[in-house]
């Protein structure tokens, strides 16, 4: 008996072989749709799968049968990853799922091609936010709002300059995280920064909106409390150091309300509860989180 041919990895068959829709691949399609819409290969099967060959088969099984869009050939060769997202059929199922249907349901029909490598540094951190939680005693994942939902429903907040000029703005972080430790509840806000150059500008496109919202009552009216912690990743630690600097002076005491670290310091085993983040106003690295306390006041992240 002959080996069937290969499917092509870039164009649908007329013909493609037969699929049974298992519960793991319609999990894959709901994470797909809650990770605003995007995953990498190398993040599905760190959610999913052990090997590459089963990821492979399943993953191409859901493009040839319409659950799934990738890109093509000329659109890969400028991506870091093979990058997986909704098609028509995969999302009238989630939708399903959700007791919608396709007409009124909200899904990203295409990426942000400019913004792919953004998005899926968003992905990696709240993958390793979820698995450091799966894997450490005492914690979970309560809550992760992405992007998306900031910009279907985005609050907007007013902020003085330091020069008194007054400007207002949307504010929309790249993630909310919900996480509950030894009965609290810690609030943080993404921001993730994969500029490589200086931005002078994070002071007051960034710190100033993102404190006037943590006290503002739209916060208040969206997450019941105005507890929160500011959490920027950025690529490297001469850009770290730069950001926090440009916090402390423009925020003073209330740089606090900030906690900076890597990109390449973040995964499951270290986002929790291992040194490596920077907070605002004070000098080395600690845990977000340790076994007593969170390294911001109680009154900034937490009830």
């Amino acid at each position: 008996m002959s080996t069937p041919a290969p499917l092509p990895a870039f164009r649908r068959v007329n013909d493609p072989p037969p699929m049974q829709l298992t519960p793991r691949d319609k999990r894959i399609l709901e994470a797909i749709h809650a990770h605003d819409g995007l995953l990498s290969r190398a993040q599905i099967k760190r959610l999913f799968f052990t090997g590459d060959t089963q990821l492979r088969v399943r993953m191409t099984l859901l493009y040839q049968h319409g659950y799934v869009q990738r890109p093509s050939r000329k659109q890969r060769a400028s991506l870091p990853d093979l990058i997986y997202w909704l098609d028509d059929k995969g999302a009238a199922l989630v939708a399903g799922l959700a007791g919608e249907t396709l007409e009124t349901f909200r899904y990203r029909q295409e990426p942000r091609w400019l913004q792919v490598e953004h998005d899926l540094a968003v992905n990696d951190v709240r993958i390793a936010f979820q698995q450091a939680c799966e894997q450490s005693e005492g914690f979970s994942l309560a809550e992760w709002i992405p992007e998306g939902d900031f910009h279907a429903y985005p609050d907007r907040v007013a902020y003085s300059l330091p020069n008194g000029t007054r400007q207002s703005r949307n504010v929309t972080p790249d993630g909310f995280c919900g996480l509950s430790h030894l009965g609290r509840t810690f609030r943080f806000l993404l921001e993730l920064d994969n500029r490589t150059s200086d931005n002078p500008r994070f002071g007051r496109e960034k710190v100033l909106p993102g404190l006037a919202y943590l006290a503002s009552s739209a916060y208040k009216q969206r997450f019941g409390v105005n507890a929160g912690q500011w959490l920027v990743v950025t690529t490297g630690k001469r850009r770290l150091h730069n950001l926090k600097q440009q916090t402390e002076r423009i925020a003073g005491k209330d740089a606090q309300r900030f906690s900076f670290t890597t990109l390449e310091a973040v995964s499951a085993e270290t986002i929790l509860t291992a040194p490596i983040w920077l907070k605002g106003g004070e000098a080395g690295f600690q845990p977000l989180v340790s076994a007593s306390e969170p390294i911001f006041a109680a009154t900034a992240g937490w009830r």
